[in-house]
């Protein structure tokens, strides 16, 4: 019990000596530690006011952020005396100090404080300021750069603060519009958080045009970070973040319908202006100008001659009587008869583009038909597979440019090369390369692979015995009999090759030929080879080529026209496959067999097709366009299409009536039925049917302006808008046009 007793005496004495401790010692601070980048200094002064020396002690406590109370890491901190050396460790009776505190290496805070300790005893506490904070803070949502914050008279708009910092900050604010100040206050922002400031716009910050056009304006809303009050608000870090405003005087709902009244009364108007001020007679003229370009266009294509490709001079005649039959339909005080005339205007500049190139390639062959009775058949035929490729450039619907572009270069090319015909040295030397590389295959075919060919065309294989491996034996007169020659031994011995490596044995009769092996078809062909071999012209050795490459695959023309006489192998093609009038439509047989699709033999069959009230001569692809008034038959046009596919030469005998055999071609046919989609003949009369449309088009027309001419109002001033909307609605080809765009959107 007295040992208690005593320490509790103890512990009394102590406090009272501290109470008296810090009742002498008076603190006093001369400001914040300001700092920059996390460093900083301040002093404050101590006084000893008793009578008695004190020890001296000094040491800070933890530092902790005033927004969010949390404790920060202690940084760096230095005491002093301010005139240097380090702190006495007693105090005397009636002396002061003046310390100075340095701190460094702070970071997390934008205002903090730290308590001041001597000993166990605190003196009070020191406030520290980052006076570099970042304040990375930006306007989040409406307000923003990509979204304006609505404004509406007597109501608040609320805008929204984020903070991109790990940092708190208590922040003072103002907003000022028109530079005079709207509202302000205080907010807190925590780490990563957001805040909400709430703003309620007065009635004088509208005119009357924000009943309809909402004006667009900027205010600022100027931060400070908030600090001790003896802190200079200069010294504290400020940012200003413009805000983005929409000031509407009514709230969205009302100023969107008063807008779109406003729209619809001046689009009207200036719609209603357009309408009495147009007349049919542009489109009258108009229409005459395209009938002369069409009329021109029908002369030229009917100009083209056979030498260019049927497909590609039906394709020109198809397209004419195309845009002829869309102008015929274009009635000239139509609605939609801008649209029309310039689709018909755009097809004719294509058809243009096209025939322009077409007539090139016609001059191109004839000049090549000029020099192809004396130039060398085999160059001959290069520069006439080139210009067929040239021709395929052109074959497309939808022609471009590149194409054009393409097939004008492999013109200029084949050009050159039939001027260049006329150098004999030139073609004396590529003749007497040819024939080395001749002498030399024969060097390496064994001779009893063609002694019967020999023995049959003794003239032809002649040539193998002549001293035309030199150039200079060449004459000009013996050119084209030598490059032939040359040419058709080739194509000898390349039918000796396959025919000394020609499976004996028959196939199972799937396949072409069925029951005969592939070398039996081969020499039941020999005769017409040979035939071919003894012909001295360009066409037969293209013919040549062709027999050639129908001995490679085994299917020569017989195949191919049973494979079309037997139900569910060929099928005639069309794309594309919604077939509606006007529209080209490219026509072709598939096979079953994929084989056949591309096989040499289908060059050498002519096809002939029947289409409605018209019979064409074409290749194995046509374009072709129904015109829609094929008979009608349920909701759509049933169409039949029928090809009559034959040989080019006679391929088998029939005996005759007199009891001779008579050669005769084999052909055989296809036919499909095809719908053509059209839309079905108003009953009432075409007055009245335009009447309705106009009625129809022209308020489906303003509807669809009506955004975008409030987004033209949005970009505008006022006065300027009204008067860029009304001109829209006042332009003659501005309404037709939008009329002729909603009709276009409505098809599309």
């Amino acid at each position: 019990m007295p040992v208690k007793r005593t320490l509790q005496w103890g512990v009394l004495l102590l406090t009272c000596a501290a109470a008296t401790a810090a009742a002498q010692i008076r603190y006093s601070v001369t400001g914040p530690v300001v700092l920059h980048d996390g460093a900083g200094s301040t002093a404050f002064t101590l006084a000893n006011v008793g009578t008695t020396a004190l020890p001296l002690a000094l040491r800070t406590g933890p530092f902790t952020d005033d927004t969010s109370q949390m404790t920060l890491v202690a940084p760096k901190i230095a005491l002093g005396l301010q005139t240097g050396g380090p702190l006495p460790t007693f105090m005397l009776p009636g002396t002061a100090l003046t310390v100075e505190v340095n701190v460094s290496g702070l970071s997390g805070a934008g205002v903090a404080s730290v308590p001041l300790f001597n000993g166990t005893l605190e003196l009070g506490k020191l406030q520290v300021v980052e006076a570099n904070a970042p304040l990375d803070i930006s306007v989040s949502g409406k307000g923003g750069a990509d979204q304006r914050l609505g404004m509406t008279d007597g109501d608040n708009a609320q805008l929204t603060l984020k903070n991109n910092d790990p940092t708190a900050y208590p922040l003072d604010w103002s907003f000022l519009i028109d530079g005079r100040v709207l509202q302000s206050g205080e907010l807190q922002l925590a780490p990563q958080g957001i805040s909400h400031i709430d703003l309620l716009p007065t009635d004088d910050l509208y005119s009357w045009t924000d009943y309809v056009r909402p004006s667009d304006k900027t205010g600022q809303l100027l931060l400070s970070l908030h600090g001790p009050p003896e802190v200079p608000r200069e010294v504290l870090p400020q940012r200003t973040l413009q805000v983005n405003l929409l000031m509407q005087r009514l709230n969205p709902s009302l100023t969107s319908f008063w807008s779109h009244i406003f729209v619809i009364v001046v689009l009207l108007l200036g719609g209603l202006l357009s309408l009495i001020g147009n007349t049919v007679l542009p489109n009258i003229l108009r229409k005459i100008h395209l009938r002369r370009q069409i009329n021109d266009l029908a002369e030229k294509t009917n100009s083209i001659s056979v030498r260019v490709d049927s497909y590609l001079r039906m394709l020109l005649r198809m397209e004419r009587k195309r845009i002829a039959l869309l102008l015929n339909r274009s009635w000239a005080i139509s609605l939609s008869s801008t649209e029309t005339l310039d689709m018909v205007s755009a097809a004719i500049e294509r058809l243009g583009k096209r025939l322009k190139v077409a007539e090139r390639l016609d001059e191109v062959r004839r000049k090549l038909e000029d020099v192809s009775t004396t130039a060398p058949p085999s160059v001959v035929d290069d520069i006439d597979s080139k210009l067929q490729m040239a021709a395929t450039h052109l074959h497309a619907f939808g022609l471009t440019d590149e194409e054009v572009n393409t097939a004008n270069r492999i013109l200029d090319a084949e050009d050159k090369a039939i001027t260049m015909l006329g150098d004999t040295d030139a073609l004396s030397r590529m003749i007497a390369t040819n024939f080395r590389d001749l002498k030399v295959r024969q060097k390496f075919l064994p001779y009893s692979y063609y002694n019967d060919l020999k023995a049959a065309i003794p003239g032809l294989f002649e040539l193998l015995n002549q001293p035309f491996d030199d150039f200079r034996n060449i004459p000009r007169q013996m050119i084209f009999a030598i490059d032939y020659g040359i040419a058709a031994i080739q194509m000898a011995f390349d039918y000796a090759i396959m025919r000394a490596s020609a499976p004996a044995a028959a196939g199972t009769g799937s396949g072409p030929g069925g029951e005969h092996s592939a070398k039996e078809r081969l020499i039941a062909h020999q005769k017409e080879l040979v035939g071919l071999l003894g012909t001295l012209s360009s066409p037969t050795l293209r013919e040549l080529r062709a027999l050639i490459q129908e001995m490679r695959e085994n299917i020569y023309e017989q195949d191919v026209l049973q494979e079309i006489g037997t139900p569910g192998q060929a099928k005639i093609a069309f794309d594309p496959r919604n077939v509606r009038a006007c529209l080209p439509i490219l026509f072709s047989i598939r096979f079953k067999d994929p084989r056949f699709n591309d096989a040499a033999a289908i060059r050498r069959l002519t096809c002939k097709w029947d289409f409605p009230h018209e019979t064409l001569d074409q290749d194995w692809k046509i374009c072709h366009f129904f015109q829609g008034n094929e008979p009608k038959r349920g909701e759509g046009r049933d169409v039949t299409v029928t090809v009559r596919v034959e040989s080019q030469k006679p391929v088998e005998a029939a005996a005759s009536a007199d009891g001779r055999e008579a050669a005769r071609p084999l052909r055989t046919s296809l036919s499909t039925t095809i719908e053509v989609l059209h839309a079905e003949r108003p009953s009432y009369s075409r007055a009245f049917a335009e009447a309705v449309r106009f009625l129809i088009a022209f308020g489906v027309a303003l509807a669809g302006l009506l955004s975008g001419a409030l987004q033209q109002i949005e970009k505008l001033d006022f006065i300027p808008a009204t008067i860029a909307i009304l001109a829209l609605g006042f332009g003659v080809d501005s309404i037709k046009n939008l009329l002729v765009q909603t009709s276009r959107k409505a098809a599309g």
